[in-house]
């Protein structure tokens, strides 16, 4: 657990260090935390999971805990075509800790993008994409995910979410494997 708090606390420096190096004028990407926005983090759990193939070694208990950063909106010309039906996007950097389907702690260092879709009074839908990389499938289990050579594999998690207030519960495709819903908070 120390190690896991370790990394957290290095991945939320290298974030908050990044964020005052840049001005929004020279970067796409502005992390710096102006007021402007709604939130800026967020936490979150894994409530539920479920394998397509279920098989008895499959683990449905993730223990999933994340954390993300978000940035900015990104900047008009950017999205402007789209900008009519929807919000524009924001990108977010994250860190995620679980227990994998084989019951092995694993890590997920990710970077994407959050587009907001249909919005009521206090209801927000949004599709969210990450890409980064996931460490901890080790031993018989390190080939269970694609170009996990050495220990570390390149990954695509496309997610829907609904946020209401602060409040996010979001479906995660992990995969042909399975699907996740999380719980989250923003702040």
């Amino acid at each position: 657990m120390a190690k896991k708090l370790n990394i957290l606390i290095c991945f939320v420096a290298f974030v908050s260090s990044g964020a005052h190096a840049q001005s929004s004028a020279s970067s796409l990407l502005d992390f710096s935390n102006d007021g402007s926005e709604d939130f800026y983090y967020k936490i979150q759990t894994s409530l539920w999971t479920t394998h397509f193939n279920p098989k008895p070694e499959h683990n449905n208990h993730q223990n999933l805990v994340g954390f993300e950063v978000y940035g900015r909106r990104l900047p008009p010309e950017t999205t402007q075509r789209f900008h009519d039906q929807f919000d524009y996007a924001r990108p977010l950097v994250g860190v995620a800790f679980f227990r994998n389907s084989f019951h092995q702690n694993t890590t997920y260092l990710y970077g994407g993008i959050r587009q907001n879709l249909v919005a009521g009074q206090q209801l927000q839908t949004y599709i969210k994409v990450t890409g980064g990389l996931i460490h901890g499938y080790r031993g018989e289990y390190q080939h269970k995910i694609p170009f996990n050579h050495i220990g570390i594999a390149p990954a695509v998690i496309p997610m829907f979410g609904v946020q209401y207030k602060q409040v996010s519960s979001e479906l995660t495709l992990f995969g042909a494997s399975g699907i996740m819903l999380t719980l989250g908070l923003t702040f």
